[in-house]
């Protein structure tokens, strides 16, 4: 018989504050609940406070160490709180985990890459979102075999959500939506996800074939004046829609009633794509999803089962693609269905939180 896990689950990221690391902590800490005694220290404000949030954190966890000594691991959220995990090991003697995204790992400061891998040589296990991801783990002198993938896990939020054009129009104030073919992206505004490229580069020349198609992008970030300034210069204000924030039911409104979800990411040294959590939400809107094969995203995605990987940066298989994608909406429905289907088997989270605890469960002092 196995032995009961007690879990002291640390993140720096977590809702109420939004996005995807905070997600995927918050669904990561239900489903790990669901299975074993797990307690929660965690931070859902924002990062301007984490010079005085993380030292809040250490001394939490370790007052919680003390008052209880009878938890049997730590389980550190990102890779910057591996300092915060090695200090509570050293005091406490209790085995520690590292949850590695990406640009956690890669994050280009000197006195960073000198400082944090030293930390994590010492984790017991740090598990990676992707491939990409453990790469650059094993890359900064961690022995692979304390390196493990886990792909994130996906919540079905979608089987209630209708495909219902008129709704979407009227939820977001957009008439013309119900006669257009909706191309979407979904995610914070970076170089990385490839969102000016694509205006430069697909766009223009896809509106020249089908001038029905719109393309609109939601959510906020840094590149948000380049994206503005590509719509500008290429003309393409007209096929081409900024919509900032948007609330959740919006957002599902339009995973469930786009024709393609693109995904078209540019190698951006320093900046790497962890893992893709959108090509699975979209996908499980049964949503086809094109995007470009590169770091997470080849994780996530599975060419022909739960989205079609391209080449990153070929603007010639960008535009042949959607084309012929967009010409055939029969096949995009079936694709959709097939991705939905795939998704959720192989991604749900209960599969996920099992995975987690086999490893928790090799670790010293684990049964």
């Amino acid at each position: 018989m196995l032995t009961a896990m007690k879990i002291l689950f640390i993140a720096r990221r977590f809702p109420p504050s939004v996005g995807g690391m905070q997600r995927f902590a918050f669904d990561l800490a239900q489903s790990l609940e669901a299975k074993e005694d797990m307690r929660r220290i965690t931070w859902g404000g924002s990062n301007k406070w984490l010079p005085i949030v993380i030292p809040v954190l250490f001394f939490r966890a370790l007052w919680r160490l003390t008052i209880d000594p009878s938890y049997t691991l730590l389980h550190i959220q990102d890779v910057l709180l591996s300092p915060v995990g090695w200090l509570l090991h050293v005091l406490s003697g209790k085995p520690f985990i590292v949850v590695a995204h990406g640009l956690d790992v890669t994050y280009e400061n000197g006195l960073y890459q000198k400082v944090i891998p030293w930390f994590l040589r010492r984790a017991s296990a740090i598990i990676s979102i992707s491939q990409a991801t453990a790469d650059e783990v094993v890359k900064r002198g961690i022995k692979p075999e304390r390196s493990h993938v886990i792909p994130l896990g996906i919540i079905d939020e979608f089987e209630n959500v209708p495909r219902d054009r008129k709704r979407v129009a009227a939820k977001l104030g957009m008439p013309e939506l119900k006669d257009k073919k909706i191309l979407l992206t979904v995610g914070r505004l970076m170089k990385r996800k490839g969102v000016a490229w694509f205006i430069y580069e697909v766009l223009l020349e896809l509106t020249q074939q089908d001038p029905s198609i719109l393309y609109l992008v939601v959510g906020e970030g840094s590149e948000r004046k380049a994206i503005e300034a590509a719509i500008m210069k290429q003309g393409m204000q007209e096929y081409a829609r900024l919509l900032g924030e948007i609330d959740d039911e919006a957002r599902n409104l339009l995973y469930k009633n786009a024709d393609i979800f693109v995904m078209p990411n540019i190698k951006v040294p320093g900046d790497m794509e962890g893992f893709g959590r959108v090509a699975h939400e979209a996908a499980v809107a049964g949503t086809t999803v094109v995007a470009s094969s590169l770091e997470g995203i080849a994780d996530a995605l599975a060419d022909g089962k739960n989205g079609i990987l391209l080449p990153t940066g070929d603007k010639k298989a960008y535009i042949t693609k959607l084309a012929g994608l967009l010409g055939t909406p029969k096949k995009l429905e079936k694709f959709g269905t097939q991705a939905r289907t795939y998704t959720l088997k192989n991604f749900g989270w209960g599969s996920i939180a099992k995975r987690y605890l086999e490893i928790f469960r090799h670790l010293p002092g684990q049964k």
